[in-house]
């Protein structure tokens, strides 16, 4: 998530609205408030919206309600065993759920007490734990934290982000890459075998390396099992694919102003994303990449 844009409370027959084709764009689900957190958990769709903080799944072209978070803000999902890990934005809080939407852990402050601002996203650390992003505001800095697998330690490993947003792994979990949406600027991290970053490095400032006037916003971060780096654009038409090198792969534009989260489903053959406009849904385009070896 980039900001809050507003949105009318189109929620109550949206969610039922059937897929739309136009040549090879198909939008689903008119009418969101505000979708984000894609990801698939096998070869289902889940995501939420978080003007309604709701957890949704995508089944035969149509958005279901899977269960509803009160208070949460739901914003990044993450599959986690056999639970769901949800990033309540609102909250200020990590939620392990049941795939029936029960509670099973709530996750509100680091290891050292401190509480979480803003909880944003999440990515698997390849060990049965996660990394995730607090955006932080209001004078609390953007952070990232490494959660293990039993969500006993909360622990910070990088500060000082401006607008924490979107974080992903290389394939075998030796680079971590970080979106800073309040600078366009994808960030670059070593990552050791006990889970410690080091070596930050400037990976892509994005308003240089991609053509057009404004801003080019990172939000959701994507890899695939060849490491190329999937960066959908809140600001910027759309989403981009980069090498493990930084070099740019494709660009993809999508109908809409802002872009705020991406999957690439399991065969590899389709990216599935967020609009955040003023009437929010679902997309889905061919993967530019997917005839290149080594998509996941």
């Amino acid at each position: 998530m980039f900001r809050h844009i507003g949105h009318s409370l189109l929620l109550v027959l949206a969610i039922a609205t059937s897929a739309r084709a136009a040549g090879d764009f198909t939008r689903y689900a008119a009418g969101l408030q505000f979708p984000e957190g894609t990801v698939f958990a096998g070869d289902e769709l889940y995501f939420v919206d978080y003007g309604a903080s709701s957890v949704l799944r995508l089944a035969g072209g149509q958005a279901v309600l899977a269960w509803s978070i009160p208070g949460c803000g739901a914003n990044g999902l993450l599959p986690f065993a056999d639970a769901m890990l949800v990033a309540c934005y609102d909250g200020g809080a990590f939620e392990l759920r049941g795939m029936d939407g029960s509670l099973r852990k709530v996750i509100d402050r680091d290891s050292d007490g401190q509480p979480l601002d803003r909880p944003n996203d999440l990515a698997a650390d390849g060990h049965g734990g996660a990394y995730v992003t607090a955006s932080g505001g209001d004078g609390t800095p953007g952070r990232l934290y490494h959660l293990d697998a039993t969500l006993d330690h909360v622990v910070r490993v990088a500060d000082g982000i401006r607008n924490a947003n979107g974080v992903a792994l290389s394939p075998d979990g030796s680079v971590l890459y970080l979106g800073e949406s309040a600078t366009d600027t994808v960030w670059r991290y070593d990552v050791a075998p006990d889970g410690t970053l080091s070596g930050k490095r400037e990976f892509l400032r994005l308003d240089e390396r991609l053509s057009g006037s404004g801003r080019h916003t990172p939000d959701g971060l994507r890899t695939d099992a060849a490491g190329r780096l999937f960066v959908s654009l809140y600001n910027g038409d759309g989403f981009a694919v980069f090498a493990p090198d930084g070099a740019l792969l494709a660009t993809r534009s999508v109908p809409g102003s802002h872009h705020s989260n991406l999957a690439i489903s399991p065969d590899g053959k389709w990216v599935y994303g967020t609009i955040d406009d003023a009437v929010g849904a679902l997309y889905r385009v061919p993967n530019p990449v997917a005839r290149q070896a080594g998509h996941s």
